[in-house]
């Protein structure tokens, strides 16, 4: 076997005694500190090992390949053939594309991202109505309640008035009422959108939870649909339908209490890309009151 990047000897036998005999181990690990995921070859073709960060983490992504992701259809997302609770660990079949966000043609991102709404729209619908109500309350609660620690940790990374503007507009999310609820993929954007050239596929799914469906619009709406308009445009097609006027007030509660987060974690871990992207969430929140 070649080795430029080496399984710990527990996670080797597990993945031997589901793939067979290793030929290659790859570290194809995100460039962050948590993150441990290797491409591995074998008598099958190459598959991806990954040891979640977190044992809630592990639990959701578990959760949702067996819920959500069949309704996305053959090809269109990963396989999961094998998981360990004990390692965190899981082994996916691998699928075709780099990163949406290399794609150069205006004409083929604008395919790709109907496209991707159209898998979002799959993955929303795995759980609809009342026994899916419940646990996107409480990602609502959760979010306003968890505001102020964020800002507290962001500390003069955001003035008082910014500040004050963010508990103002993530405090009136409770009043958008009961918001149409499904199964998150919870962090839906570019990076986690697979690209060929002619299919979009949909991967990592670890903050993958019930909750209100806008939520997973957050990322694209403060990292792209700024300056890319055309872009939203293309995924909602695709998705089948617009955000009601409760659910883009709810985009704009749910995009400060996304910038809170960033400005609390970006400066702390040496982020510029985080930092970057709450710093402009309320610059632009201040001149223009919602997205």
């Amino acid at each position: 076997m070649t080795d430029s990047a080496r399984l710990p000897s527990p996670l080797h036998a597990l993945v031997e005694s589901v793939l067979g005999p290793l030929d290659d181990v790859r570290d194809s690990s995100h460039d962050r500190d948590n993150s441990q995921v290797w491409r591995v070859t074998g008598p099958t073709g190459y598959h991806y090992v990954k040891v979640a960060p977190k044992p809630i983490l592990y639990t959701r992504e578990t959760r949702a390949y067996r819920v959500a992701v069949p309704h996305l259809g053959h090809g269109n997302a990963p396989l999961l053939r094998d998981s360990s609770a004990e390692l965190l660990a899981l082994i996916l079949t691998a699928v075709d594309g780099e990163p949406l966000k290399e794609e150069e043609s205006p004409a083929r991102r604008r395919t790709a991202h109907r496209q991707a709404g159209q898998l979002l729209r799959r993955f929303h619908d795995a759980m609809t109505g009342p026994p899916v109500q419940p646990e996107a309350d409480t990602v609502v609660e959760n979010t306003v309640a968890g505001l102020d620690k964020h800002l507290a940790k962001a500390g003069d990374h955001l003035s008082t008035t910014e500040a004050e503007l963010l508990r103002h507009l993530v405090g009136a999310l409770p009043g958008c009422g009961p918001l149409p609820a499904g199964w998150l993929h919870g962090d839906f954007w570019e990076r986690n959108l697979l690209w060929n050239g002619q299919r979009c596929t949909l991967i990592d799914f670890e903050r993958s939870e019930p909750g209100p469906r806008v939520a997973d619009f957050v990322k694209l709406a403060t990292s792209l649909w700024l300056d890319h308009p055309e872009l939203r445009t293309a995924l909602f097609e695709g998705y089948g339908r617009p955000l009601s006027e409760a659910e883009e007030y709810a985009l704009t509660a749910f995009a400060a209490a996304d910038a809170a987060s960033a400005l609390a974690y970006g400066p702390r871990h040496g982020d510029p890309l985080v930092t970057a992207r709450g710093r402009r969430t309320v610059a632009h929140l201040l001149q223009e009151g919602r997205l």
